[in-house]
């Protein structure tokens, strides 16, 4: 970002949305998770919502009434709390997770993770967590982790596997689990009234991207509970040359061209390959911002590469968007090409927004877990991806009637270097 005076508003409101976008989207998941207006409200049961500085639990996965974030998995139940570590120091303890897989990510407002901790081989203990201000370091040992930061919050997302299709019986294994996690709180400063939190709950989450003054409100909260060296020299310089005239029309002008760049930005994250867009630096983002508000955009809070990979598709083997209206899809893995993990791997289908998709089957995901998949003789797997059911649904993957995208997930990825194989159009079946 240019260090000049002179910077043309829109110039200065483009630069900002980019910048500023993963921090306000973060701000607006944290406030949808603690709910400042009515923190004790019943959450619903696919929800890990709680008020800040308390876990919430998911007890049912993930399923299209849930919009909270973009691009929920449906592998795993998810446990979340929101700290306030500005105000707080905190310790985390984890019960035995035996052979499950379970994992915690430690993860701060500008969509970064220092860290994700789960058991390095199965059957073996996560170590204790504590969490609290400072300048910024993370120490582990054998036993321990603890994380400093200067950022206020830290959120702390569980995932622990839920096999498909689990019975309540099974469920309840894991709901026991998530009900042992042990979170301490020690209270080291009054936290101040939150303000900004109550006004900002009454917004639209499009209305702090795309309205100026809204938008504002949102990213002067985000500065005030940043690490105060996130803020540069050139960047306070278009923070204040937008915060000073958010009613100019330049000014909607900028915020709508930053929201295309990171839109388009997309489809070009990390390296290209078969239409698939593959982050293989996870959320080692640095000083590329444009990259950490894409990443936030599609899939935002991942976890850094050592634990998982996403390989992201909008596109078909052809070039053209997904589109479940226009055409019918399939995905073929070759025998000896499933994607190289350590844990569990599979494969999503979302709305373009990046919200799940209401189906007949209730099937959102197909992974090497999915129950009843057919093989082909040669040990290749074929995913049938459309709108309308095939006559064989073993293999079936819905996806809606328009635009979509899908995602893999490849938990403990063994290699970085594995590439899909391209989404390819197929002849629509007739229907008589």
């Amino acid at each position: 970002m240019a260090d000049d005076r002179t910077m043309d508003l829109d110039e200065a409101a483009r630069a900002v949305q980019v910048w500023a976008y993963p921090l306000v989207f973060a701000q607006r998941v944290r406030l949808n998770f603690t709910q400042p207006l009515d923190p004790t409200a019943e959450r619903p049961l696919n929800s890990a919502g709680a008020p800040l500085n308390t876990f919430g639990h998911q007890r049912r996965l993930s399923d299209p009434t849930l919009t909270v974030g973009v691009a929920p998995n449906v592998d795993t139940l998810y446990s979340v709390a929101w700290l306030d570590v500005r105000h707080n120091d905190f310790t985390l303890k984890f019960p035995d997770f035996g052979t499950r897989y379970a994992s915690f990510q430690l993860a701060l407002p500008d969509t970064s993770t220092p860290i994700t901790i789960s058991a390095p081989a199965p059957g073996e203990r996560l170590p204790a967590v504590s969490i609290a201000a400072g300048p910024e370091q993370l120490e582990v040992t054998d036993g321990e982790v603890r994380l400093h930061t200067p950022w206020r919050y830290v959120m702390v997302v569980g995932r622990i596997l839920v096999e498909p299709e689990a019975s309540d019986e099974a469920l309840a294994d894991v709901h026991r689990l998530q009900d042992s996690i042990d979170l301490q709180r020690l209270p080291v400063a009054a936290p101040p009234p939150p303000t900004y939190d109550l006004d900002l709950a009454h917004v639209s989450r499009e209305a702090e991207t795309t309205d100026p003054d809204t938008f504002a409100l949102a990213l002067r909260q985000v500065v005030a509970d940043a690490d105060p060296a996130l803020v540069d020299d050139s960047l306070r310089l278009a923070l204040t040359r937008l915060l000073d005239n958010p009613a100019q029309p330049a000014a909607a002008d900028g915020l709508r061209r930053g929201l295309q760049d990171i839109a388009d930005h997309v489809r070009g994250l990390g390296r290209q390959i078969n239409g698939w867009a593959i982050n293989d630096i996870g959320t080692d983002f640095g000083a590329d911002h444009l990259l950490r508000a894409a990443v936030a955009h599609s899939q935002i809070f991942i976890n850094p590469v050592s634990e998982a990979l996403y390989p992201l598709c909008e596109v078909d083997s052809s070039g053209d968007l997904l589109d479940g209206g226009a055409h019918d899809y399939r995905l073929t893995f070759e025998s000896g090409s499933l994607p190289p993990v350590g844990a569990f791997w599979s494969l999503t289908a979302y709305h373009a927004k990046g919200l799940l998709v209401a189906n007949e089957i209730g099937r959102y995901a197909i992974g090497d877990r999915t129950p009843r998949l057919t093989y082909d003789p040669d040990g290749s797997l074929t995913i049938q991806i459309s709108a309308a059911r095939p006559d064989a649904a073993a293999n079936w993957l819905p996806v809606p009637a328009g635009p979509f995208r899908l995602m893999l997930r490849l938990y403990r990825p063994t290699t970085t270097k594995w590439d899909p194989p391209p989404v390819i159009p197929v002849p629509r079946r007739e229907v008589p």
